[in-house]
């Protein structure tokens, strides 16, 4: 936006600006106090070129990238609390939890190396769980480090508009302090240059000392020392983080912590002098010595292994960590004061002295530690699992385990296990949340009798597949329950993709783990019937668009699901084309793009289920799609409760649909849905929202507590309204703006905020037998160009007057029943024209018919008949 809000502005009618904290040409962040009386932040979002295809796309990428933060659940990361997005601007609402920036809390000194240890790992634990949403933060510095009041680390500032921005060709260019050197060369945004950048904010945490540019390392400039004291596991993470080539450099901030585990497991004296970062030497040098202490260190390999390797037992001591670049290098030295030889060699490293290296004796390695006896290997089935110090849920936390990590178990105490994870750190998890992993001579039967295909039933544990797993003939697959039996994969594509089959799943979990974009079951045609399963983990390509369901239905394929649960995916049901796809008594949840999506001409059922707290909407229904949503409880996702676009015609019907963070239900474009017996309440919008050329039916649907409008039309929406109770709505309790028409009839609007009907801009709409009745302010107002027609409706007790006809609105008002409001009866103000009898006005507070025009208008043509005029 081009200027800052002022202190006093009102947002959403719930949030209060306080004071701006950053601001920039379109993403400005507040700090705000909400209504109920708490602080959070706000983050307002303008995007440019609106109404443009442009326009379109930036606002997309930044609602996307908006939810996907909304999923982040880390203790590091503000909570999103509330999503809002108008014509003008996208508003992200976060708790408040900045109270001191890291720069206040370091004031011009180095950090404590206890709390830069600290630090280091929970903003590692921040971005990971961010990365593992598929959200980058892209704009990593200082300045976005803050302390909450109880001294816990909090990663703020995520470039949400900064990323949004790219697909209107603009970029910011990064502070090069804390840039990946492949961004200042014009690379994209990656997870591995969140992680350098987080490097080099914690090391300027660390040392007291912001770090030289990338550029500047190249040529030879040292990155600051470390202080005395300073903890192994930080240089151990530095060092990963740092690297000036990406292929030299941690792949994830996942692996940065599993680098600082391995290194903290052994915790040598802590050093008595700083711990200086050798600049990179410009010499043609491969791997140059690294400087020496008492004795000299093997060099790190050129290149990292995979996860899950041993890792170098010299970083793992915190005494040496070597940064690559091409035939260059960049030293953390850990010693005491250096003898001569160390120095020579260091001098040496640094390019700045052409003497030889200095030699030294390596003392005998000493003899390696008996082999722990390993007695079965198990998996985690949870999304996050603690790793205790102790076999009890009071024993302390050492670090949390993923679903789909592999543990090998030590020892057993009741239901606990004692267990080594892959990068050897050991601890106590529940059995509860394990399954022992089937080794592959039963994985590689189970896939043999699947491409027979028939009845195949499975044993208890995991089945771990490391490719998709394609079938082509008939098959009834039983598993020994949902909890019991899973099939899982890191595979790129699919854990399971159904081709032409008849498939039916019975007790079982499919579930992709792992980053790679991936369905857990893809059908392509023939039919599918699952009975309590579990379909999750599935991971979007958020540059492509494609991926991420938990089920895929396409193909005219045809499914039939009950007792399923789909989680965790980024749509969780998906069905396109002329697909069939029906879900009974499901759950689904947690999925960041929505529970469920029907597309192009696809048709079925979603019955009896629940939809809940998905990261968007909570159904999509777009295209000419044509579903049955019946006895649903939708309920707390953070878009719409249903959004209906396109030409869409779904029946929805007997649902609750509650606490979601936009509308209860949304319908635009040309789309004609049938709402009807549904209970819209408590929607931080609007209840029912039509806008553009959208229609339709709503009938006999109970519109209540919503925090805006009951029922809200804008642009040229055309809806009919019949039967419904419109009540207890924090603003109208039905809206018309804009050129929206179509009628409402016999619907019962009581006790709203504002007017029980309003009217503006070009609308008209015809209003015929509705009760309108104790209303905050006016029962019905028509203002600005409105018009249409408002006749047969008793308007009663409401807090203002029954009727004002404002502006140069023109309706025809005849044969209403206007009695009980406290102002007045019936009140033409302005330019009002128009034209009216056969109305009866009583008990009013005031006059039954008033005028308060403009001096040089005639008024509406009215027969005051049983109004009296004043």
């Amino acid at each position: 936006m081009s200027e800052a809000l002022a202190p006093g502005t009102v947002i959403a009618d719930r949030y209060t600006l306080r004071a701006c904290l950053a601001a920039t040409p379109h993403e400005d962040t507040y700090r705000a106090e909400a209504s109920w009386g708490g602080a959070v932040i706000l983050t307002i979002f303008t995007p440019p070129h609106e109404g443009t295809p442009t326009g379109a796309r930036v606002r997309q990428a930044f609602l996307r990238s908006a939810r996907l933060l909304a999923q982040v659940q880390h203790p590091g990361v503000p909570r999103v609390t509330d999503l809002i997005e108008t014509p003008e601007w996208i508003v992200v609402v976060q708790e408040d939890r900045l109270r001191r920036s890291l720069r206040d809390v370091m004031g011009g000194a180095a950090l404590p190396p206890t709390q830069a240890q600290d630090l280091t790992r929970c903003l590692f634990g921040a971005l990971a769980a961010a990365h593992a949403q598929a959200l980058l933060h892209t704009q990593l510095t200082p300045g976005e480090v803050w302390f909450d009041t109880q001294g816990q680390p909090v990663l703020a500032g995520f470039g949400l508009g900064r990323r949004a921005l790219r697909e209107a060709g603009q970029d910011t260019p990064p502070d090069a302090r804390y840039a990946a050197p492949e961004l200042l060369a014009g690379g994209k945004p990656s997870p591995q240059a969140d992680v350098y950048a987080l490097g080099a904010t914690l090391l300027e945490a660390a040392s007291g000392h912001a770090p030289p540019p990338s550029s500047a390392r190249g040529q030879g400039i040292p990155l600051p020392p470390l202080p005395p004291g300073t903890r192994p596991a930080v240089p151990a993470a530095l060092t990963q983080a740092l690297a000036l080539e990406p292929s030299e450099r941690a792949v994830s901030a996942a692996e940065v912590l599993e680098g600082m585990d391995r290194a903290g497991a052994e915790t040598p004296e802590p050093p008595a002098s700083p711990v200086p970062l050798a600049a990179p030497a410009p010499l043609p040098v491969k791997n140059p010595p690294p400087p020496l202490t008492s004795a000299p260190l093997a060099a790190e390999p050129s290149r990292k292994a995979p996860s899950g390797r041993a890792f170098p037992i010299w970083l793992g001591m915190g005494m040496l960590g070597v940064l690559a670049l091409g035939g260059t290098a960049a030293v953390f030295r850990l010693s005491g004061e250096e003898p001569a030889s160390t120095a020579a060699a260091s001098v040496q490293a640094a390019g700045l002295t052409g003497s030889a290296p200095v030699e030294a004796v390596t003392p005998p390695a000493p003899a390696p530690p008996p082999e722990p006896v390993v007695l079965r290997t198990v998996v985690v089935t949870t999304p996050h699992l603690n790793l205790r110090q102790a076999p009890t849920t009071a024993g302390a936390v050492l670090t949390t385990v993923a679903r789909g990590e592999r543990l090998a178990v030590l020892a057993e105490q009741g239901t606990w296990l004692n267990v080594q994870t892959l990068t050897g750190q050991g601890g106590w998890v529940s059995d509860q949340h394990t399954l022992p992993l089937l080794g592959e001579e039963a994985t590689g039967a189970v896939l043999q009798q699947l491409a027979v295909g028939g009845d195949v039933t499975l044993a208890r544990g995991v089945y771990w597949f490391s490719q998709p797993v394609r079938l082509t003939a008939d098959v009834n697959l039983v598993g020994a329950g949902q909890q019991a039996t899973l099939l899982m994969s890191d595979a790129a594509e699919d854990t399971l993709i159904l081709q032409g089959t008849r498939a039916s799943l019975t007790g079982l979990s499919v579930i992709h783990v792992g980053s790679a974009p991936a369905r857990a079951v893809l059908q392509e045609g023939g039919t599918l019937t699952a009975g309590r399963v579990t379909l999750a983990g599935a991971v979007r390509d958020a540059d492509q668009q494609t991926y991420g369901s938990g089920l895929w239905v396409k193909d005219a394929g045809h499914a039939a699901l009950e007792q399923v649960i789909l989680s965790g995916n980024a749509f969780g049901l998906y069905v396109s084309d002329t697909s069939h796809a029906e879900a009974v008594a499901s759950i689904l949840t947690g999925n960041s793009e929505g529970g469920a999506l029907f597309g192009d001409d696809a048709t079925g059922e979603v019955r009896g289920s629940t939809i809940a707290e998905n990261g968007a909407h909570g159904v999509h229904v777009l295209g000419q799609a044509a579903p049955r949503l019946d006895g649903n409880r939708i309920r707390r996702n953070r878009g719409r409760g249903v959004t209906v676009y396109g030409q869409a015609r779904p029946t929805v019907m007997d649902n609750i649909i509650e606490e979601n963070t936009l509308q209860g239900v949304g319908v635009q474009g040309e789309a004609q849905p049938t709402l009807s017996g549904n209970t819209v309440q408590g929607n931080r919008q609007s209840g029912l929202a039509f806008s553009e050329n959208a229609g339709g039916l709503a009938e006999n649907n109970t519109v209540q507590f919503n925090l805006k409008s009951g029922i809200a039309l804008s642009k040229y929406a055309a809806p009919t309204l019949s039967g419904n109770t419109i009540r207890r709505n924090a603003e109208n309790g039905l809206s018309y703006a804009d050129h929206t028409g179509g009628a409402a009839r016999d619907n019962v609007i009581s006790g709203n905020g504002n007017p029980g009907i309003s009217a503006w801009g070009n609308a008209q709409p015809t209003l015929t037998g509705n009760a309108v009745q104790g209303n905050k302010q006016s029962g019905v107002v028509l203002a600005e160009r409105s018009s249409g027609e408002f006749s047969g409706n008793t308007v009663s007790d409401n807090a203002l007057y029954g009727l004002i006809v404002t502006g140069d609105a023109a309706p025809t008002v005849t044969e209403n029943t206007v009695t009980g409001n406290a102002r007045g009866g019936i009140f033409y103000k302005q330019n009002a024209g128009g034209s009216g009898y056969g109305n009866t006005c009583s008990g009013n507070g005031g006059a039954g018919l008033s005028a308060a025009l403009n001096p040089d208008q005639e008024g509406p043509e009215f027969s005051p008949d049983g109004c009296a005029l004043n």
